[in-house]
């Protein structure tokens, strides 16, 4: 069962006819249209209709009283039909271009009277190079907190970039030569916890997602950052960690992909023949690059993590 659907975009009238069944993926094709000598739009009846494999999928129009205008139709793969329709087409009211999903020029409507009444062009659609990910992996770092994924890319050349999913909600996109992410875990609450990464494309893709589920555990970590004093951040050379409550054991420092880069044991001041209750750690960061790392600081009374700035 077919269905008649209208929909008024950018000023354009784009009336489409398409079975809904068929849409589970496809290209974005590109009209620019215009009148070119009146700027006053097409007649109604005059237009271009598109059909894929029998099914018509849409029919363009440039609305009366508009110069020009854009639209575009989500088109399957299969053997496009661009037929003009309406009456006799003229090149000083009638002019427009087609784009396919890559945005490359694929027909420009004549400058002289030759486009008939009926089929003018046929373009043999292939979308099926919808290509997954290959070797996805996700791992949890329960010491440093932190969820790393890596992947290869599809080898196509129409990947456009990945979206990294949480728990099925995008969590950022990144382009199309970064392929690895990682996430802060450190203020979670305890649960499972899905990641998902996908590759896009400038056209439709129905693909099966690569994804690593992990039980994130933040139980017994607690924040006692308001009695800690981590200085200074932004830091160049040495970073303080000092507590006049707590006492610190140790520390350690990770990089964002949950590799530790440095590790302090508690060293106490010895004031007037006795120590001072406060603890004090200062680390040498002055070789690490430049870049944001995880600190994790042990205390009596639990850990602590924090992000720190190295200059």
């Amino acid at each position: 069962m077919k269905k008649i659907v209208i929909f008024l975009i950018s000023a354009t009238l784009l009336i489409c006819s398409f079975d809904l069944n068929a849409q589970t993926d496809g290209c974005q094709f590109r009209f620019v249209l215009s009148d070119p000598l009146n700027l006053t739009g097409w007649p109604p009846e005059r237009g271009i209709s598109v059909t894929v494999d029998g099914v018509e999928y849409g029919f363009i129009n440039l609305p009366w009283g508009t110069p020009s205008a854009e639209d575009t139709l989500m088109l399957p793969s299969g053997e496009i039909h661009f037929l003009w329709i309406g009456g006799p087409f003229n090149p000083f009211r009638h002019y427009f271009e087609i784009y396919n999903s890559i945005d490359e020029l694929v027909f420009t409507s004549p400058d002289d009277f030759t486009l008939p009444e009926g089929l003018f062009f046929t373009y043999q659609n292939e979308c099926s190079e919808c290509l997954p990910l290959t070797d996805f992996e996700g791992e949890y770092n329960q010491e440093a907190k932190v969820v790393n994924l890596s992947w290869i890319a599809p080898e196509s050349e129409y990947v456009t970039g990945f979206d990294i999913l949480r728990n099925g909600v995008l969590l950022a996109h990144v382009d199309s030569i970064t392929l690895f992410y990682s996430d802060n875990t450190s203020e979670f609450e305890d649960g499972d916890y899905k990641y998902c990464v996908i590759p896009t494309y400038p056209y439709v893709c129905d693909l099966e997602e690569k994804c690593f589920e992990t039980y994130i555990n933040n139980v017994g970590i607690k924040n006692y950052s308001l009695d800690l004093l981590l200085y200074p951040n932004p830091a160049r050379n040495e970073l303080r960690v000092t507590s006049y409550e707590l006492r610190i054991t140790a520390v350690e420092i990770f990089d964002v992909f949950g590799r530790k880069q440095k590790a302090e044991s508690r060293k106490q001041k010895a004031e007037s023949g006795k120590q001072k209750a406060e603890g004090e750690i200062v680390i040498n960061i002055s070789h690490l690059p430049t870049g944001v790392y995880i600190v994790k600081i042990f205390t009596d009374q639990g850990e602590i993590v924090e992000k720190i700035i190295k200059q």
